[in-house]
């Protein structure tokens, strides 16, 4: 099982325990703290433990309640004194004790129930939304990467190198791995739109609109244009960031991550857009009916 997964499970799992009373409390604190343990949350881990050893605890106490009113009754006392202006105090005092200690800690149980249920409901819908985010470009990737080497032989490389480059921690790899996705996205426009003159060479996008245009979807080719068009800015500017003299303004990872984030989105587009051109059309031949014999 995937971690993602594993979070996922656990924190549905844990808001099952508490809003159906599944468990006792300090059962699903202990797995809070569990899940707390998957996602390096260490303040968290020691507290939904604190808090499991005080609540099992203070369950213990709630649940005694009935017995503790009980043994706390007054006694019967017969008094047969001369003095009409004697009551015995009885256990009143304590009773009164046991009724507000018991009233403040299903109070703090309470507030452990509602804060545990929703950290662990916050966890819950980011996890399970990040999984099926997940799932959708795992359907994709596996949909396009068979295309890519059709298009450009060595494209597994080289999306490995740009992978490699962005992991790592020095920023010039971060510009390293831009420059590639650029390079990159410019061999594609040479294979499927290739240059007329000199001047046309550096015009990549253009000619990867051009190579999109025939799309019968409006939509969809505005969709693509606008996806270019934003390469074409995030590269310029990730890279203006390294010009010149201004070494110490290197591209933060993230821009970095967004243009390889954005290089692949468009290879996979125009992946299908390939297959789509180059696949030959299912459609049957109009043939005359077999002769009945």
């Amino acid at each position: 099982m995937k971690r993602s997964e594993e979070i996922t499970a656990l924190a549905n799992e844990i808001l099952l325990d508490i809003s159906n009373n599944r468990t006792p409390l300090h059962v699903a604190l202990l797995k809070a703290s569990r899940i707390s343990s998957l996602l390096d949350i260490p303040g968290n881990v020691t507290l939904f433990k604190d808090w499991a050893k005080n609540a099992e605890a203070m369950e213990f106490s709630v649940g005694s309640f009935q017995s503790r009113m009980e043994a706390s009754k007054d006694p019967n006392i017969s008094y047969a004194g001369g003095n009409q202006y004697y009551t015995p105090h009885g256990n009143f005092l304590e009773r009164a004790g046991i009724r507000k200690e018991t009233e403040d800690k299903a109070k703090m149980i309470a507030y452990y129930r509602a804060e545990a249920y929703n950290f662990v409901s916050g966890i819950y819908t980011r996890w399970q939304f990040g999984n099926m985010a997940e799932s959708i470009f795992d359907k994709k990737r596996k949909r396009i990467e068979p295309i890519f080497p059709e298009i450009i032989t060595d494209i597994q490389n080289r999306l490995n190198s740009i992978e490699q480059n962005l992991t790592s921690d020095n920023n010039e790899d971060w510009k390293n791995a831009v420059s590639s996705c650029r390079a990159l996205l410019m061999d594609v426009a040479n294979k499927l739109s290739p240059p007329k003159d000199t001047e046309d060479k550096g015009k990549y996008i253009t000619r990867l609109q051009t190579y999109i245009s025939p799309l019968p979807s409006k939509t969809k080719k505005a969709l693509l244009r606008t996806l270019l068009d934003e390469f074409k800015l995030r590269v310029e500017h990730t890279m203006d960031l390294t010009q010149g003299g201004a070494h110490f303004d290197r591209p933060e990872k993230e821009k970095a991550e967004d243009v390889v984030l954005y290089t692949y989105l468009l290879l996979g587009e125009i992946a299908e857009i390939y297959k789509s051109r180059t696949v030959p059309s299912d459609k049957p031949k109009d043939k005359t009916p077999d002769s009945e014999i």
